[in-house]
């Protein structure tokens, strides 16, 4: 085994055309045989329709864990992991929030064939207008992270609903510090793609919405510090989920983030 390959895709809830979208979602991980998953917005399970987590799992022969966040109507939408690997344990922390909109990380222990491998799957405020929250929920997520490491170093998956050049995802690689601290991840698109903008959240996307500014990358694969052994180095990173089925159904209004994580050596790591 050469690397794991890891997407982060934020499924929309139960918003138009759900199960289609689903169908669409499941169809295009099946192409790209990821690893790890992390899922954001997901919807429980309904009479109608299962948990989406549940069915991509199933489709991939893979393990699955939800974390509800919220209730909507009677149906509880949140986070979720879907892992090739056995998870050993979950646990979820809920990040500073507003109560009429909470959020939560969701931290699964997978078993990987070098050790455990802590993996999160999390979903930021989303109002332009709120980066003081997403400031407060990056500090506390680093922190809920740096409490239950793994053999592995993390890696972090999921909607963090800003642009690279916010103080939260400057927190998060190194490049600002907040209430004090410092934290270092390596974002995997930006190691690969460094001038590339890698729209997450697009214009060519007909489920995104005018109003909330579009052409923006929202969506991130962050990576522990590579270890002298080579593991973490970044050696694909893409922006996937990005093209309609047949019917012309998107699999969700944000595009999807793939990420392939060497397990090299130190003289093939990049």
């Amino acid at each position: 085994m050469r690397s794991i390959r890891v997407v982060t895709l934020n499924l929309w809830n139960d918003r138009p055309e759900v199960a289609a979208r689903i169908r669409v979602a499941i169809e295009g991980l099946k192409a790209l045989k990821p690893d790890l998953i992390a899922l954001q917005e997901v919807v429980g399970d309904r009479p109608t329709l299962e948990n989406p987590a549940a069915s991509i799992a199933r489709t991939l022969d893979a393990h699955w864990q939800f974390d509800p966040v919220a209730d909507h109507g009677g149906v509880m939408v949140g986070n979720a992991i879907v892992s090739r690997f056995p998870i050993e344990s979950h646990r979820s922390v809920a990040l500073p929030s507003d109560p009429s909109d909470p959020r939560r990380a969701l931290l699964c222990q997978v078993k990987t064939p070098l050790g455990s491998l802590p993996f999160v799957a999390t979903h930021l405020s989303w109002e332009m207008w709120q980066a003081p929250r997403r400031e407060r929920q990056v500090v506390a997520l680093d922190e809920f992270v740096r409490e239950h490491g793994g053999d592995l170093p993390a890696v972090i998956a999921g909607d963090f609903n800003t642009a690279p050049d916010s103080a939260a995802i400057m927190f998060l690689t190194g490049k600002l510090s907040l209430e004090g601290k410092g934290t270092y991840y390596r974002d995997a698109w930006q190691r690969r793609h460094p001038f590339e903008r890698g729209a997450t959240w697009s214009e060519k996307n007909p489920y995104t919405v005018r109003w909330i500014e579009r052409n923006r990358r929202l969506d991130y694969v962050f990576v522990g510090q590579i270890r002298d052994d080579g593991w973490g180095a970044v050696l694909d990173c893409r922006v996937v989920l990005d093209m309609p089925g047949p019917d012309g159904t998107y699999a969700s209004d944000h595009f999807g983030v793939y990420a392939e994580i060497g397990l090299a050596p130190p003289e093939e790591a990049v």
